[in-house]
């Protein structure tokens, strides 16, 4: 009996063993991974003490965590459940300043088994932008389906347009704070406006505002619009010496804070000129700087401009036309005087037209190797490679080639036609002037005369003679008759000539 009990109570402990210990088995060994990451603000910096929570796909919190002093975090032994080694996973940061509360979020992305995944935390919102949207759309006062075209404007002098098409809004991005905003329509000379709201715009948020116009009685007088508004950026850059630079790379740059971002970039001309047009900005105004590289003497060399304000392109009174001289305090470049004879040969530098003939002075020319051609119609090209010195000038002079010659077609009978590569260019004796050089094919042809056929060859600057004699068709024809009669009188014009 006592045997019995003993085995009775052993297979007990240790079925209850086996049934305890099977969950923590499993438990120890589901597959897990990592992920690490930081939490940053708008400008990229680190945030510190920001509250994470790791999220699986259907939102259940799996973790939690908090950013260290530089913003890094990491959570660890992630169970990853999914039969390919893989689960999707996001993640919240919430950041507390000032008894304020910023949060956001990522996207979900993969978290794999065995594996520390990096991905990072924006939250795009802190630090306050002080800036939002004011938009709206523009609607007839009697019928809030119908849009209405029109023109707005804001109290700080800004200005949009809207079609009548639905769905047509408009908007601005502004700095937090209080505007008036209203739109002006124009029909039958008369103008019918919405009269002036008010409204608030915060940081980082969307003020939606309906504008009605109603377009019953007789309007005001006609308030013409403004056109749509186009800034221009433009300078000259100047060498030390006071000569143009020409080929320097220009680009226009946003400032953010103490750093530039291109927008757009360009390349100095001969005449060290640059330009960019149809410069835009979101917000009523913004800083920019004109930055200029050229690499003299093996290095790049950098010269800024002082910062200037760019202002939104449809703003009223304030100027679009931004000029910006820039000199750089280095010499690196000789001039081009080029002379040919006859004058009006057009000038190409390094494979680029200049927009100059000659006689002409070229500046600012870049000391060292270059490639110039001189073209002129009617004329061979001339083709030079020479060295610009530094502060010095190279001179060109060319006595230009004509590209074309004379040929001069001397045609028996005088009503015989020619033709050149196909096409009739004479009767009779011709003679033709300015053919441009190369192999021709002509054929001289008259009714009753078997044609004569043959080449030529126009040399440049030459001069040609091509005889051509036809010989009539023998038969009785009159034409043939009068072949035969001119043939006699020739032949005894000879004999007693």
């Amino acid at each position: 009996m006592v045997k019995m009990v003993y085995r009775f109570f052993s297979l007990f402990i240790i079925v209850s063993l086996f049934i305890f210990t099977i969950p923590v088995s499993l438990a120890d060994n589901t597959p897990t991974g990592a992920l690490t990451g930081k939490v940053i603000d708008r400008n990229n910096m680190p945030l510190a003490n920001a509250t994470l929570q790791l999220q699986d796909s259907v939102y259940n919190v799996v973790g939690n965590a908090i950013s260290a002093s530089d913003g890094t975090f990491t959570f660890n032994n992630v169970p990853i459940t999914g039969f390919d080694g893989r689960d999707v996973f996001r993640v919240t940061a919430t950041y507390i300043v000032s008894g304020k509360s910023y949060s956001d979020k990522t996207e979900f992305f993969w978290i794999y088994k065995n594996q520390v995944v990096t991905h990072n935390v924006q939250i795009y919102y802190y630090p306050p932008s002080n800036y939002g949207w004011l938009t709206g759309k523009v609607v007839n006062a009697n019928n809030y389906n119908q849009y209405v075209s029109a023109t707005i404007y804001l109290s700080n002098g800004m200005y949009d347009f809207v079609s009548s098409e639905p769905g047509d809004n408009w908007q601005f991005y502004l700095p937090a704070g209080d505007y008036q905003v209203w739109a002006e329509h124009n029909e039958n000379g008369k103008t019918f406006s919405s009269g002036k709201s008010d409204v608030h715009v915060n940081s980082d948020d969307t003020f939606t505002a309906v504008l009605t116009i109603s377009l019953t009685g007789n309007g005001t007088t006609l308030h013409t619009p403004p056109s749509a508004g186009v800034n221009v950026v433009h300078g000259n850059i100047k060498q030390k010496n006071d000569a143009p630079l020409y080929g320097a790379t220009v680009e226009l740059c946003r400032v953010n804070g103490v750093n530039f971002s291109p927008i757009s970039s360009t390349t100095s001309d001969v005449e060290g000129n640059y330009r960019f047009n149809g410069v835009n900005t979101s917000a009523p105004s913004e800083s920019y700087v004109v930055r200029v590289t050229y690499n003299f003497m093996g290095n790049d060399t950098i010269k800024v401009s002082d910062p200037f304000t760019i202002y939104y392109a449809n703003m009223l009174n304030v100027s679009h036309d931004y000029n910006v001289p820039i000199s750089v305090d280095f010499t690196d470049s000789g001039s081009i005087e080029a002379v040919t004879d006859p004058a009006g040969a057009s000038i190409w530098l390094d494979g680029a037209d200049t927009g100059r003939t000659t006689p002409f002075n070229i500046t600012g020319v870049r000391a060292g190797e270059h490639t110039c051609s001189l073209l002129m119609d009617g004329y061979l090209p001339e083709n030079l490679t020479f060295n610009v010195p530094s502060e010095g000038t190279y001179r060109v002079y060319k006595v230009l080639k004509p590209s074309t010659g004379d040929v001069n077609f001397i045609i028996k009978p005088s009503d015989a036609s020619i033709y050149l590569n196909g096409d009739l260019v004479g009767t009779g004796s011709t003679n033709l002037t300015k053919l441009q050089y190369g192999q021709y094919s002509y054929t001289v042809g008259r009714e009753g005369y078997r044609n004569v056929t043959g080449t030529l060859e126009v040399i440049p600057g030459g001069h040609l003679d091509v005889p051509v004699d036809l010989v009539a068709v023998p038969g009785l024809s009159l034409t043939y008759i009068g072949y035969l009669i001119n043939s006699v009188f020739e032949s005894i014009g000879k004999l007693f000539g």
